[in-house]
């Protein structure tokens, strides 16, 4: 089955204005393969007010089951240097959502800079085949670099977002319908085995982020909520480690049995909660590995 995909260059902002920066932001989803976003132009400084947009969209992308094509609505453009209507947008944002796009999806991020350490995770990563998404093209890799990736609440969906190389912040989208239904956990697990492994290596920035990047991708599997968990300990974050090894016990509670044991949490142990947690689940029994 061919995938359904069309490509979306964003209007082009004002001509006489330069553009210095674009931004965009999800407003949700519905229960199709349909999301509404929001996107803006800001200009150079001196050149209009300074931090308010000179091209601003607020709309919906929509793939139909009819005809294998993304159809672009936008609810309200606005170009030029004073357009932008902060109300208008807010009244249109409320619409949107009160019609239906008000589901939250998930959302990746690629990190440009950041090595992966394993060929497998980067055979994951780096790779669009494990969506099993086949457009007849995809953007020139020389010139956009894959950012993002926000997926559809049933992750049928993904609405891939394209970064401008050597330019700050400027954006391409492609919606597509994605056809390995767990591809997005899949994604969520090799973002977290690089963070893992990038501890391993000493980095242990590095194995924060990708951890995180690894939670949010796939906040249902307990493994990335608890090896983030486990930076977040290790950075020093012991509210927001305690708040992630939850979810992570919630999912599976074989998790709190690790904990007990794991050295990445030994800020936490004296903690009343983190005790009570363990104790818990010694009640229940012996716990097996995860």
């Amino acid at each position: 089955m061919r995938a359904l995909l069309a490509c979306l260059l964003l209007a082009a902002p004002a001509a006489a204005l330069d553009i210095e920066r674009e931004e965009y932001r999800i407003v949700g989803w519905n229960d199709a393969c349909s999301v509404a976003i929001e996107r803006y132009a800001y200009p150079m400084l001196g050149q209009a007010l300074y931090g308010e947009p000179v091209t601003s969209r607020i709309g919906t992308l929509s793939i139909g089951t009819q005809k294998p094509e993304v159809v672009t609505r936008w609810v309200l453009e606005a170009d030029g240097a004073g357009t932008f209507d902060r109300p208008a947008f807010a009244a249109i944002r409320k619409s949107l959502r009160k019609a239906g796009y008000d589901r939250p999806g998930f959302s990746e991020q690629l990190r440009d800079a950041e090595p992966v350490v394993s060929p497998g995770s980067a055979e994951v990563i780096r790779s669009t085949a494990i969506l099993e998404a086949r457009p007849g093209a995809w953007p020139d890799a020389q010139a956009w670099r894959w950012g993002w990736t926000h997926y559809n609440p049933l992750s049928t969906c993904a609405l891939m977002v394209y970064e401008k190389v050597g330019e700050r912040d400027r954006y391409k989208f492609q919606l597509t319908r994605i056809f390995n239904a767990s591809a997005r956990s899949e994604r969520g697990r090799a973002h977290t085995t690089n963070g893992r492994l990038l501890y391993n290596n000493g980095d242990l920035a590095g194995a924060l982020a990708e951890t995180e990047i690894g939670a949010r991708t796939a906040p249902e599997v307990g493994a990335t909520r608890y090896h983030y968990a486990a930076m977040l300990a290790l950075n020093g974050r012991i509210d927001d480690s305690l708040r992630e090894l939850l979810a992570a016990v919630k999912r599976d509670e074989r998790f709190a049995g690790k904990a007990a044991k794991d050295e990445d949490f030994d800020s936490l142990r004296s903690r009343q909660d983190f005790q009570e947690l363990i104790l818990k689940q010694e009640r229940a029994g012996p716990p097996e590995h995860p």
